[in-house]
């Protein structure tokens, strides 16, 4: 895939971001976590070719976290600095957001927090909380990044990222070799950032948030999830009113993300939403 109007730069609040993409309208990507770097040219054209649909009919732009972050930043938050990125660099309104894995988890505060500053929402791959293996590989996962070590924690999340055949060796053996490239250029609070998102990830809990949600939203995950179990994903759609279930059968954490489905069920959505306005 060619990558077309590719542009790095620092949001309100040095939040990181790139861009790619030549549609009209705005698509904003609350990526997963922990970390907060952004993705290469070679990482988009290699493992985000989810978003090839959408490039066409959006500018994309995967926005991170901010650096330099405090003890105790939130995910609510992140939320709420999303929030003044648009309002301060989209003048206050974009086309769609989609929030995967601990994107995800915040995007269920900026549901019930900011509907006015969007039309669609995506909750992919996440939930209302994390399973407790989940939350010890993310945590040993920061431990190594913030020690340095990219190669050893890549390697550490592959187990929970893909089901357990040829393809998960391939992927382990893969990340171990590519590990600096897979994480992205590291900045000066970097290894400070990682750990404080990973403690926000465990100390993620939105119920009560999901129950304030007021509009439409998707959410999109696999049965076969590490991080986010079924029962999770569904209790996190029951707590929502007029939320829309997608769950892909056998699909684990980046399966869901690849499933051919995963694009034609967001535009699906979208055109529902559109024709009932």
């Amino acid at each position: 895939m060619s990558i077309s109007g590719l542009q790095y730069g620092d949001f309100l609040g040095n939040i990181p971001y790139v861009r790619w993409g030549t549609g009209k309208k705005t698509m904003i990507l609350f990526p997963g976590g922990p970390g907060n770097t952004v993705p290469s040219r070679f990482m988009i054209q290699n493992f985000y070719r989810e978003y090839d649909p959408f490039t066409e009919e959006y500018s994309i732009y995967f926005v991170s976290r901010k650096k330099g972050q405090p003890k105790g930043y939130s995910t609510r938050d992140m939320s709420n600095d999303y929030a003044e990125v648009i309002k301060h660099d989209f003048s206050g309104h974009v086309d769609i957001i989609i929030g995967t894995s601990m994107g995800g988890m915040i995007a269920q505060h900026f549901a019930a927090d900011y509907p006015q500053l969007f039309d669609h929402i995506v909750i992919a791959i996440a939930a209302h909380k994390m399973s407790d293996i989940g939350k010890k590989i993310d945590y040993k996962f920061a431990q190594l990044l913030s020690q340095g070590k990219t190669r050893s924690a890549t390697a550490t999340i592959v187990d929970a990222l893909y089901p357990p055949d040829i393809t998960r060796y391939l992927y382990k053996v893969m990340f171990w070799l590519m590990g600096g490239i897979l994480i992205g250029q590291m900045h000066e609070t970097y290894k400070n950032d990682v750990m404080v998102e990973a403690q926000a990830e465990l100390d993620h809990e939105s119920r009560d948030s999901l129950t304030r949600i007021q509009i439409p939203i998707l959410i999109i995950c696999g049965t076969a999830d590490v991080y986010f179990p079924r029962e999770y994903v569904e209790e996190t759609a029951n707590l929502v009113n007029g939320s829309s279930l997608k769950l892909y059968e056998g699909k684990g954490h980046m399966g869901a993300l690849e499933d051919e489905a995963f694009a034609k069920d967001i535009f699906e959505f979208i055109g529902q939403e559109r024709s009932r306005k």
